[in-house]
């Protein structure tokens, strides 16, 4: 995307460099006095080579979803908390698979703690999972998903196929929201709650709800069991192999104060 469609002017015209754009969309900062955020149709005269996607999602501009949530940080309810001490008792379970999410973590440059809580709402670790609807595996990924990522269906059950499949479209969703929200220069990694939040959505839903203002109660549902999993100890990362390949931050290390995912 050209320089022209990413420029975020102070008084003076200074430009922001791309690598701090996220500051501007992080929940725990205020915004700097002066900061302009070029409009859709200042994007489109710009000559955006995106004008599909953008006409696609008729997405609202990125200020006016700025810090809007799809749910508010959740709270543990006391289901919640049994059902974390239950995984929690079960290491074998909760923990096998941190390899491979460490692995296509890293090759998709995604959060690896944030694949994890996914696949925990998804399917408790389960491999053999199986949705009324046809999602299938660890990542409970619909047959077409995976073809449209490279993944013959006919795999989905394998673990390795599994995870890869779930975190190559998680990776397409956050390109889809870098495009949308103009956050061109800002690691996946460092994406914004608000944002992180509209991906996790998406994945339940479809693309379209990157931008949609009213999800389905479902949605919002989930979107709070995976934010919750993120939260707890259940998603952090314990198998030797992985705590040797990355070093990994605890639970509540890996969160701000205002909510954002490092």
């Amino acid at each position: 995307m050209p320089d022209a469609h990413m420029a975020v002017a102070f008084q003076g015209g200074a430009p922001m460099a791309p690598g701090q754009l996220n500051l501007m969309f992080d929940a725990a900062k205020v915004r700097p006095a002066g900061v302009v955020i070029p409009g859709p149709r200042a994007i489109e005269e710009a000559g955006s080579p995106n004008k599909k996607l953008e006409t696609l999602y008729r997405r609202p501009a990125a200020h006016r979803l700025h810090q809007q949530l799809v749910v508010p940080v959740p709270k543990e309810t006391p289901s919640y908390r049994r059902t974390f001490k239950i995984m929690l008792a079960n290491p074998a379970k909760t923990d096998r698979w941190d390899e491979l999410i460490l692995r296509y973590a890293k090759i998709y440059k995604l959060d690896s703690r944030l694949l994890k809580s996914i696949m925990a709402a998804e399917s408790e670790f389960k491999p053999e999972a199986l949705s009324p609807a046809g999602a299938r595996g660890l990542m409970q990924v619909m047959p077409k998903t995976a073809e449209g990522v490279g993944i013959s269906a006919s795999k989905l059950h394998d673990p390795q196929s599994g995870v890869k499949a779930g975190a190559a479209y998680i990776q397409v969703l956050f390109k889809m929201a870098w495009r949308i929200f103009n956050l061109k220069g800002v690691r996946y990694t460092d994406a914004p709650m608000w944002v992180v939040q509209r991906v996790i959505a998406a994945y339940h839903a479809g693309p379209k709800f990157l931008t949609r203002q009213k999800l389905y109660p479902s949605t919002r549902a989930y979107v709070r069991k995976v934010v919750l999993f993120y939260h707890s100890k259940v998603t952090d990362l314990r198998r030797p192999a992985a705590r040797r390949a990355e070093a990994f931050p605890s639970f509540n290390e890996a969160v701000t104060p205002s909510g954002t995912m490092y």
